[in-house]
Order: C-alpha cells, then structure tokens, then sequence
C-alpha cells in the first residue's frame, strides 16, 4: 500500500470515529506531513472533507463523507461548523 493509501485509509477512519481531526491527529511523521497535506486538499476537492477556510486547522465530514461514510446522526452534527 502507497503512503497516500495509508493517508486516505486513516482519514476516513478517523471522520467515522471522530467527525472532526487535526493532521496532528493522524498517526504520521513530521517527515510525511506535506503528502498528508496534499492528500487531504485532494479529498476536500472530491467533498470528502471540509473546512471553514484555507488556513483552519481542523477537517471536518465533507458532504460526500456524510452521506458515505457510516457516521451517527450525533458525530455529523458535533462536526458541523458553528
């Protein structure tokens, strides 16, 4: 499995179990923190991630993610924006 496999495949566990993370989060080396970067703007460009702006640190369930992923009622709403 590529390291973006691994980045893709934690994402998602992550929003399942969470709604909402920080790459501080992820389970990734400083070393591999640019791929993690480049691959979660990828999945906010499919709707699979969102954010309140550019700069926020925090990822929140994208729309496709919420209609998807096997996310609570509960975990959709804590992840909503505020």
């Amino acid at each position: 499995m590529t390291l973006r496999d691994h980045i893709w495949d934690e994402v998602l566990d992550e929003l399942v179990r969470t709604g909402t993370f920080k790459i501080s989060d992820l389970d990734f080396d400083e070393s591999k923190r640019h791929t993690v970067r480049r691959v979660l703007k990828q999945m906010e460009s499919l709707g699979w991630l969102t954010r309140e702006s550019n700069k926020a640190a925090i990822w929140r369930l994208g729309p496709k993610a919420k209609t998807k992923l096997n996310v609570s009622a509960e975990k959709i709403r804590e992840s909503e924006v505020k």
